[in-house]
């Protein structure tokens, strides 16, 4: 019995280890080999084997895992790019925004009578009082835009990084891609999509950097010498 564990062993090992497939002569002399084996000598191939084995086995399973936390990471990184992209581009205007406002808050309250009848007092009370409050609201939009800024920055970089120095291979995986493209047509990234020619307006580079990690997900078109019906589906037929 333990000699024929070991040959069925031995031949998995051969495919899974080896990476070959066992053809009918390898299964004899491995036969031949395994019924002659001493005890002594089935012992001591049942600790390597399962050693190899529980070595491979494991290989791949911190590959998996390695693969599964890479593909969290770089999604919630560009999530994160994605939804701050997307109120950073509310700001695309602010010096126009602001200047209208303090346009028409300065006449705004003012008695309806001609500028004649309002005092040059009142008239620059009320100046200092709009030219403060444009330069507070500015300074408050500005802090608001550098903080977007740098936590987009922050999260372009890990994506950027992570796509281009893929050890683990995640990006290659189509249930990565499938989930990505489910993603693509959520209510979030509809909002930023239809708002990010307002983001390309003010900050192009941001954008473009949104933009080509959207693209790596897309569908491979296909190679120029790539034939047009596939093979396999030639052989099917």
């Amino acid at each position: 019995m333990r000699k024929l564990f070991l040959l069925a062993t031995a031949l998995v090992m051969i495919t899974v280890v080896g990476g070959l497939r066992p053809d009918f002569c390898a299964a004899q002399s491995l036969y031949e080999y395994y019924a002659d084996a001493s005890a002594a000598s089935l012992d001591k191939e049942t600790r390597e084997m399962g050693c190899e084995l529980k070595k491979t086995f494991s290989q791949n399973n911190i590959h998996l895992n390695q693969q599964k936390i890479d593909f969290a990471t770089y999604f919630t990184n560009l999530k994160k790019a994605v939804l701050y992209g997307n109120k950073l581009s509310t700001y695309s205007q602010y010096q126009k925004d602001l200047d209208f406002a303090r346009d028409n808050e300065l006449f705004k309250g003012l008695p309806a009578t001609s500028q004649e009848q309002i005092s040059g007092k009142e008239r620059l009370s009320r100046k200092e009082f709009v030219a403060e409050k444009y330069e507070r609201t500015k300074d408050n939009v500005e802090d608001e835009i550098a903080i977007y800024i740098d936590l987009l920055t922050l999260s372009l970089d890990v994506c950027e990084s992570m796509s281009a120095n893929d050890l683990s291979g995640f990006i290659e995986l189509k249930e990565n891609r499938a989930q990505i493209m489910k993603w693509q047509q959520s209510e979030d990234f509809t909002a930023y999509r239809k708002r990010s020619a307002d983001l390309d307006l003010a900050w192009p580079d941001i954008e473009k950097r949104i933009a080509a990690q959207c693209a790596i997900w897309q569908e491979r078109p296909a190679a120029p010498n790539a034939p047009i019906i596939s093979a396999g589906l030639v052989n099917a037929l």
